[in-house]
C-alpha cells in the first residue's frame, strides 16, 4: 500500500507491506511509525465514506471497534484509495492507496517500509500551509544568512546548540528507510 501526505512539497510517501489481517488500530501505528509521527493527535480513517478511528478519555469516537475490525473485511481491491487524518487541528491529510496485493513468501516479517521519500513533517507545525511556510524560512539561504551572523558576537554554546539542532531538523528533508523499519519492527514484537 502507498500512503501520501497531501499538500506538501517535496513529496511524502511511503510504501508499506503489511498484512491483510491487520486491524484498523495497528494500521494506524503502523502508518505513525512509517510516515514519522509520534501519535500525540487523534485521528480517522475515512473508507468508503465511513468513519473510522479510535478514541482516547475525554475524547470523541466514530467506531467503537478499530481493535477488532481488520483491513481483509473491507474487501479493497488493487489500486482503491481511501483517506487518513491525523491530528484534527494540523489536518493532515494521506491518500492510502492499496497497490497490489500479493501472497507474502518472504521470511522477513510485516509490516515493513519498502520505499519512501521526503521527511515527514515534525509535530505540532500547524498542518500543511504552516509547514511549506516554515520550509521556506528555513531553506540553506537562509540558513547560510544565520551562520553568517554568528560572526557579528559573542556566541553561547548552549543557544548554538539549540538552534543549530532546529535548523537540521528543517534542512534534513531525507527519508530514512532503515530507521522506518526499526520503528515498524517494534511493532512486531
Amino acid at each position: 500500500m502507498r500512503i501520501s501526505l497531501r499538500g506538501v512539497s517535496p513529496p511524502v510517501w511511503r510504501r508499506l507491506l503489511i498484512p491483510e489481517q491487520i486491524t484498523i488500530a495497528q494500521l494506524h501505528h503502523v502508518m505513525q511509525f512509517a510516515m514519522g509521527w509520534n501519535d500525540e493527535h487523534l485521528h480517522r480513517f475515512i473508507i468508503r465514506g465511513w468513519r473510522y478511528g479510535g478514541h482516547r478519555d475525554g475524547a470523541f469516537q466514530f467506531f467503537d471497534g478499530p481493535d477488532t475490525l481488520n483491513l481483509a473485511a473491507f474487501g479493497l481491491h488493487e489500486h482503491e484509495r481511501f483517506a487518513y487524518l491525523y491530528d484534527f487541528t494540523s489536518w493532515w491529510l494521506h491518500d492510502v492507496r492499496v497497490e497490489r496485493r500479493t501472497c507474502h513468501q518472504r521470511s522477513r516479517p510485516l509490516p515493513r517500509c519498502v520505499a519512501g521519500a521526503g521527511r515527514c513533517p515534525p509535530e505540532d507545525t500547524g498542518g500543511h500551509e504552516r509547514y511549506m511556510n516554515a520550509l521556506e524560512v528555513h531553506g540553506e539561504h537562509e540558513f547560510l544568512e544565520w551562520i553568517e551572523t554568528l560572526r557579528e558576537g559573542q556566541i553561547d554554546v548552549g543557544d548554538l546548540r539549540v538552534e543549530a539542532d532546529e535548523w537540521l531538523i528543517w534542512l534534513d528533508r531525507r527519508f530514512d528507510r532503515r530507521a522506518a523499519n526499526e520503528r515498524l519492527r517494534t511493532l512486531a514484537r
